[in-house]
């Protein structure tokens, strides 16, 4: 599922993994200490506390002449990782043998068995 987001006059596609930061202009922030750029990520896996989430950006000029940074979540570490930790089926290396059923005996008689 992806929407559309506008920032700055600017139309971003949201993707998993993938986001965007607009530079906020003097005019927009509300004092000094408010971060230059704001934007946002849509992760494509799952994190938990403590585990640094890995970013990738890129500057990229705008249609109204600003920049903006485009933001990827660099994963493939983590998805490597994750793949070799997958449980995977273990297959055996033996070949089982066929046991054969016993071979009945043709001088059997049935007629002494009681059901």
């Amino acid at each position: 599922m992806s929407n559309n987001y506008t920032g700055s006059g600017n139309k971003h596609t949201e993707m998993p993994g993938s986001g965007v930061a607009y530079w906020e202009d003097e005019n927009q922030r509300k004092s000094e200490k408010a971060p230059d750029y704001k934007g946002f990520v849509m992760l494509e896996m799952d994190y938990k506390a403590g585990e640094k989430l890995k970013l990738a950006m890129w500057l990229r000029d705008t249609s109204r002449g600003s920049t903006l940074l485009a933001i990827k979540e660099d994963n493939w570490l983590k998805r490597k990782k994750e793949e070799e930790n997958a449980p995977q089926e273990i297959r055996p290396t033996y070949q089982p043998s066929r046991v054969q059923p016993p071979k009945r005996s043709s001088n059997l008689d049935d007629s002494e068995i009681p059901f």
